[in-house]
């Protein structure tokens, strides 16, 4: 332990443990605007990687790597890390060692290896988080190479940590090597601007990464002069760097101030000139009568990228469980006396978009328009008694931020919206296509995380729904109850099977959700083949999964039936908090369910997720044939999973093989970093533990020099074949080379001369390959001589032992 607070204290100085923590909040501030801004970041999630970047740039610093190097090992380190860690593999890999050491442990002490079913199970989730990562980074890369790129969680958080990595690996090396700081936070100073004029929130955040900027380079700079001062011996008052200090963070603080009460600039004001240069002026128009009503109002990109669902997406992986955790969003019901006990299943369903165009391998929205609705202007219109309007007050957190989420369709709002209609084409007469809107609703845009909405939900009773009319719009049908030709004969058959005898189309919906119910829910799944269509792979196939899988699967079974249906995605139930009188909504509560439209009654939600309350106040269920009580049988039998004995072994080779390389690689560069006198000791003292390894006998007591004979003598007598001779030739000179060295540091007054530094750790280099050769040459002689001995004491036992009976 004393040895430990030495090391410390000579390695880890007050003035180093400063400059990480400024480089650490000028990072964490970054960090903190790229949640702002960016949907889906998480400072949980993106964290690690800030802290490994500062880390590992630091120590990249202090090695002899040019900047060419530094800049390889940032990109190849930072890939494999950020990989690694967004997928979740890391964690996996910890639990792997976990229990390997356990298995190693027990093994070692009580000879049992036990059960080895948990690590057979760690072994799958790796290689299923593997895949995973893998197929949504081929998604990923096609959906670049086509120009049309899908929202996914898992690609943004790659990107932007691998980003947050190369900043923070960027500032901390050009801050240990070049003591020039300015160079690296600049870059992290401009990408925080960006964010941040896309949000007037937390505009503090800038002020405290350039305060902590400006400490940095002015303590560096005066660290750099120091340094010349002392080869220079320039003398100078003792407590110059305190004062010096202190004049640098009382100015820090003074402009933080200063910016912190100047007035807030209008970025908007600045913007909108070079928008409209670039851009051109947005094109208004109206709908019908209402000329309140504005498409194009602002900006709408966030559309572009939520048009395809992705679904069955991967639930949440690499995000671990503090991104499950983390509360997304909050819900109030203030002008209702509704509470927990009384509140409809409908009303804690709370909607982002809706999708119409099943495509076989996931969902797509069809074309849409965009139309600006005014605080309190009404955006659907309540066509039927059967309703009920619910007000809710909603903060999200900003990792929702920019899309609205209510309690079935919203009504009306306290904040401008940009509400997006799925349109019709229609040609007419003179061959161009006009957008026609009609009442389909995708999804809300508000750019505000705090806002209540006013929302319906249907009361329709299952004795009203039995009533329905039949008869259907024709856009709705044209739309709503298309299937790509992908889809398998036995999916449709199977939906025949499960309908069959039921009276009304209700009926025939709450058959196929009760049929679906019947899966088992799980979460962990491999990703869906990308040849094989979804629900045919999740109804035959799989017969086991999460939401996306169960409503994919309903939308299709309906639809197959002609009973019109969609699917929906957006979040369910969470956590009531009662003292508060709120629901605390979190990431794990992410949900996806089905809505089938009934004449008169228009949308209503169904639940066919196994592990969810149904919807309807009714806990319906309705009876099946006797033939479809079980799930539909399983063509292809993949046999029971066997413990993988030879990817265990392959895999904890690579990682002790990693692990040493790393470990050399560290220990290589601490050597460089020493001075020529101690690195002659550290050396021989290296030399002296290998001499005991190879059974010297030597003392603390001995010279140098009487060490020197005692290993060369040793080394002498392991040769006995020209083949040893090559492999151990020079090992002498080359022992009488450090022991010079390590006399001279050891006895001299003079310091070893600096420039011999890069000598003897080239002699070291040559040295320790061929000692550790001798070391295995010793080990393998004294193991055959221990079996010789056995084996002869064994023959003469048995001597022995005649002889006595004999007589």
């Amino acid at each position: 332990m004393i040895l430990l607070r030495t090391f410390i204290r000579k390695r880890i100085s007050l003035t180093l443990i400063v400059f990480l923590a400024l480089i650490y909040l000028i990072m964490y501030s970054v960090l903190l605007g790229v949640e702002l801004v960016i949907r889906g970041t998480s400072v949980e999630v993106l964290h690690l990687m800030v802290v490994l970047g500062i880390i590992v740039g630091w120590l990249s610093g202090r090695s002899q790597l040019k900047i060419w190097a530094a800049w390889l090992v940032s990109i190849l380190v930072g890939s494999l890390l950020t990989a690694t860690h967004i997928g979740g593999i890391d964690l996996a890999l910890w639990d792997l060692i976990k229990s390997s050491l356990g298995i190693l442990w027990r093994w070692i002490f009580s000879g049992v290896v036990g059960d080895l079913t948990q690590l057979s199970f760690t072994l799958s989730v790796i290689q299923t988080r593997i895949q995973d990562l893998i197929n949504n980074l081929s998604i990923w890369v096609k959906d670049i190479l086509t120009g049309f790129y899908v929202y996914n969680q898992v690609s943004t958080l790659l990107t932007w940590g691998f980003i947050l990595w190369l900043l923070a690996f960027w500032i901390a090396w050009i801050t240990r090597k070049k003591d020039q700081p300015i160079w690296g936070v600049i870059p992290a100073g401009t990408l925080l601007a960006i964010l941040m004029t896309y949000t007037l929130e937390r505009r503090i955040l800038l002020v405290l990464l350039l305060s902590a900027g400006f400490i940095l380079i002015g303590l560096i700079n005066h660290e750099g002069h120091q340094r010349d001062w002392k080869v220079k011996r320039v003398k100078g008052a003792k407590n110059v760097k305190e004062r010096l200090a202190l004049v640098i963070v009382g100015f820090s603080l003074c402009t933080m101030a200063f910016a912190g009460l100047m007035p807030s600039i209008k970025i908007k004001a600045i913007s909108d000139p070079f928008e409209r240069w670039i851009y051109g002026d947005s094109v208004s128009g109206e709908i019908g009568s209402d000329s309140a009503v504005e498409i194009g109002g602002f900006n709408s990109d966030l559309y572009s990228v939520t048009r395809l669902a992705g679904l069955p997406r991967q639930k949440l992986i690499g995000s671990g469980p503090e991104l499950a955790k983390r509360v997304v969003m909050i819900v109030k019901y203030p002008t209702t006396t509704f509470v927990k006990s009384d509140l409809p299943n409908a009303a804690r369903y709370w909607r982002s978009y809706s999708y119409d165009q099943y495509t076989g391998i996931g969902w797509q929205s069809s074309p849409t328009i965009e139309v600006e609705y005014k605080p309190g202007q009404e955006i659907i219109e309540i066509k039927t008694d059967n309703f009920e309007i619910i007000t809710q007050e909603i903060r999200l957190s900003n990792a929702l931020r920019g899309t609205l989420y209510s309690a079935g369709p919203p009504i009306t709002l306290d904040q401008d919206v940009l509400v997006s209609w799925r349109t019709i084409r229609e040609v007419t007469l003179n061959g161009n296509s006009q957008a026609v809107v009609v009442d389909d609703l995708f999804g809300v845009t508000n750019d505000h995380i705090l806002y209540q909405v006013r929302s319906v939900v249907s009361t329709s009773n299952d004795k009203d729904l039995r009533q329905a009319e039949r008869e259907i719009p024709e856009w709705i049908s044209s739309r709503y109850l298309v299937l790509p030709e992908s889809v398998p004969d036995r999916v449709l058959d199977l939906a025949g099977e499960i309908v069959a005898n039921q009276p009304t189309a209700y009926d025939q919906a709450k058959a196929i959700e009760t049929f679906l119910r019947s899966y088992p829910y799980t979460l962990e799944l491999p990703a869906p083949p990308i040849d094989r269509d979804v629900a045919d792979y999740f109804l035959f196939d799989l017969q086991t999964g999460y939401c996306d899988y169960y409503a994919t699967s309903m939308v299709v079974l309906a639809r197959a039936t002609g009973l019109p249906a969609r699917i929906v995605v957006g979040y369910v139930g969470g956590q009531f908090d009662e003292e508060n009188d709120q629901y605390l909504v979190t990431e794990a509560d992410a949900h996806t369910w089905v809505e089938i439209y009934f004449g008169g009654h228009g949308w209503i939600p169904f639940e066919p997720t196994a592990a969810q309350s149904l919807i309807g106040d009714e806990e319906l269920t309705l009876p099946l044939p006797p033939e479809l009580e079980q799930p539909p049988q399983v063509l292809d039998d993949t046999g029971r999973t066997e413990f993988p004995g030879w990817e265990l072994g392959s895999g904890m080779v690579v990682l002790i093989i990693v692990g040493i390389w790393i470990g050399n690689r560290a220990d290589w560069a601490r050597l460089k970093q020493m001075d020529a006198t101690s690195l002659s000791l550290e050396i021989y003292q290296r030399l002296f533990r290998y001499g005991r390894w190879l059974g010297l006998g030597h003392q603390k007591s001995d010279t140098l020099y009487e060490f020197d004979q005692k290993i060369k003598i040793s080394l002498r007598q392991l040769i006995n074949s020209p083949g040893k001779e090559r492999r151990l030739i020079g090992s002498e000179y080359e022992i009488s080379q450090l022991t010079e060295y390590a006399v001279l540091a050891n006895y001299s007054t003079a310091p070893v001369e600096p420039e011999l530094a890069e000598k003897i750790l080239e002699v070291w280099r040559k040295l320790r390959i061929r000692v550790r050769y001798a070391i295995w040459l010793s080990a393998w002689k004294s193991l055959k001589e221990k079996v010789f001995n056995l084996g002869e004491k064994s023959k003469k036992d048995g001597l022995i032992t005649n002889g006595a009976v004999d007589g």
